[in-house]
């Protein structure tokens, strides 16, 4: 299989190949826990006007999400997987906006199908793309540049996927001594990062349809 990493951030043309939307610190974490805990499905957008907009017309889902690493003043949930795991979303809709996750999304939603993942849930993501050729990874970046986590990331997924090899250890380290790592420990975020470097605590692959994300069944 040949792996591509595409900015998701910088990039305007993207292939029809299945992707996989990185953003670990901190969407396609918490994401995979929302659902976890009992969500049922999560709408993504890329604003917080058009998240507003939806609670209004559902005043039932729950408003999540947050700028620039801090919750959207008003919504009920930032965009925490340590919130998340603190939480019963049981047969909850959940709305989420990001500065980064759900804006890439945006722009990749009808190029092919896309699957949600980190290393919450990669095992059971990987068990989807036995019989494919070719597979975008998309890393989400920050507003202001590279997300360092999110490349040693999708370098340990494109080794894993052209070479088999499967070294979580390696690449959370790195990232553990990386600035992403180091900015969300600054903003008050260090209480998520074991959640965002755990592996395989969900077990199974997400993805984008129609209009929301849910469990691949």
């Amino acid at each position: 299989m040949k792996v591509n990493i595409v900015d998701g951030r910088k990039e305007t043309k993207f292939s029809e190949n299945p992707k996989l939307l990185v953003d670990i610190y901190r969407s396609t974490t918490t994401i995979p826990m929302m659902l976890k805990s009992g969500s049922i499905k999560i709408i993504p957008t890329d604003s917080v006007s058009k998240a507003k907009k939806i609670k209004r017309e559902n005043s039932n889902f729950i408003l999540a999400g947050e700028r620039y690493g801090f919750k959207v003043p008003g919504f009920e949930m930032s965009n925490s997987p340590y919130e998340v795991s603190r939480r019963d979303l049981t047969g909850k809709t959940v709305i989420l906006t990001s500065t980064n996750g759900t804006k890439v999304l945006e722009k990749i939603k009808n190029k092919g199908e896309v699957f949600i993942t980190s290393y919450v849930n990669f095992s059971a993501t990987a068990q989807c793309f036995s019989d494919v050729p070719e597979l975008d990874v998309v890393v989400s970046g920050r507003p202001d540049g590279k997300a360092d986590e999110d490349y040693y990331f999708a370098q340990f997924a494109r080794e894993y996927f052209e070479n088999g090899k499967k070294d979580f250890n390696k690449y959370i380290e790195l990232t553990k001594q990386g600035s992403g790592t180091k900015r969300l420990t600054l903003i008050g975020g260090g209480k998520d990062i074991p959640f965002c470097l755990s592996v395989d605590i969900v077990d199974f692959p997400v993805v984008y349809t129609d209009a929301s994300i849910v469990k691949k069944t």
